[in-house]
C-alpha cells in the first residue's frame, strides 16, 4: 500500500511523538549528543495539530501515513523564522514554503519515505503558486545534508544559531514567470 500525505489529525499525535523520540535516539547513537535529542510530548503535538492553519501562514503539521500509522512528519509554513535572513536566498523577495522538523521513523528510513514527503511538500508549494521550498538542516548531520542535496536543494549558507550550525537550503519548484 502506498503512503498518503495529509494534515496531521489528533490520532497521529502518539505516532509523531514516538517517531521523534526514536529518530532523536538514533541520531544520538550515530552522531553523539545534539539538538535533535529531546522530548516530543503528546499534549504539545496535539496542540500543534489543533492549531493547524489551512493558509500555512502558521506552522501546520503534516504526516505520511501507511496502513493507518504515521511514519513521517513535517511542519510547513509560509512564515519564515527571523534567522532566515532574506539576503541569504537567491531571490530574497520571493515567497517560499518553509520545511521544519522533517522526521522519518528510523524503522522505515532509507526506503524512500523522506523522498516521498519532500515530493509532496514541493507539490503543496506548486499547488499554492509558491515558487520556492526552503529549509534548514543541522550542519552536524551529514546524512540530512546529503539527502537534501540529492533532492536538488541548493546550499545557500551556513549560519550559527545560538551555537548550533545550520545549513540553509532552497529549491525553485515553479519556473520563473
Amino acid at each position: 500500500m502506498a503512503p498518503t500525505f495529509e494534515v496531521a489529525r489528533l490520532e497521529h499525535a502518539l505516532d509523531v511523538s514516538q517517531m521523534r523520540v526514536a529518530a532523536g535516539e538514533r541520531l544520538t547513537e550515530r552522531l553523539g549528543p545534539g539538538n535533535w535529542a529531546g522530548t516530543a510530548l503528546v499534549p504539545s503535538i496535539k496542540e500543534r495539530i489543533r492549531s493547524a492553519d489551512p493558509t500555512l501562514h502558521r506552522s501546520t503539521l503534516f504526516v505520511a501515513v501507511e496502513e493507518g500509522r504515521a511514519l513521517a512528519s513535517v511542519a510547513l509554513s509560509t512564515f519564515a523564522p527571523g534567522f532566515w535572513k532574506k539576503s541569504l536566498w537567491s531571490e530574497p523577495g520571493a515567497s517560499a514554503l518553509g520545511v521544519f522538523a522533517l522526521v522519518v521513523h528510523p524503522d522505515v528510513q532509507r526506503q524512500g519515505l523522506g523522498r516521498f514527503v519532500m515530493a509532496q511538500v514541493e507539490g503543496v508549494a506548486r499547488g499554492r503558486g509558491i515558487p520556492f521550498v526552503r529549509l534548514d538542516a543541522y550542519s552536524a548531520n551529514p546524512g540530512s545534508n546529503a539527502f537534501y542535496e540529492a533532492l536538488g536543494y541548493d546550499r545557500r549558507a551556513v549560519i550559527d544559531l545560538r551555537g548550533t550550525g545550520l545549513v540553509l537550503y532552497e529549491k525553485r519548484v515553479l519556473p520563473r514567470p
